[in-house]
């Protein structure tokens, strides 16, 4: 028995843009996560993410294998987890409810503003107005929390 692949024109495009910007693995574009196929993301800068998670988001999130939980949760393998779902953290139930998978998508979308979406979380934090700001953070996040 033969099997093949069919891949669209779009879904060539961004494999290859993948593999010639080495932005993200092939496992990660697979599966949605990653920053695959992001132009603006594939311009960020990953050292300004970091220093802005530092000053913005590390009071309250480790990103480290087995680091500790703080005010909110450690964010080691955010991406592809969905909200409310890392075992031992006392998510809000609006976090446990809202059935988002994070990405880099759905991160741009929630950094922005948290309580948009999410109106009953518990995350005291405005969210970060400046696209170049969160596309840094995400990228740091995207190598961090793997």
């Amino acid at each position: 028995m033969r099997v093949g692949l069919v891949m669209s024109s779009a879904a060539a495009l961004t494999l290859a843009m993948a593999i010639l910007y080495n932005a993200g693995s092939v496992g990660a574009l697979a599966t949605g996560r990653g920053t695959a196929g992001n132009p603006a993301l594939l311009a960020a800068d990953v050292q300004k993410g970091e220093g802005l998670f530092q000053a913005k988001c590390s009071i309250c999130h480790s990103v480290q294998q087995g680091g500790p939980y703080k005010m909110g949760p450690n964010l080691h393998g955010l991406f592809g987890r969905q909200t409310g779902s890392l075992p031992g953290y006392n998510y809000s139930p609006a976090m446990r409810a809202a059935g988002i998978v994070w990405n880099a998508a759905t991160l741009d979308t929630y950094l922005t503003d948290p309580h948009k979406d999410i109106p009953q979380d518990k995350m005291p934090f405005a969210g970060l107005p400046d696209k170049a700001d969160r596309d840094d953070i995400i990228s740091y996040l995207e190598q961090a929390t793997q």
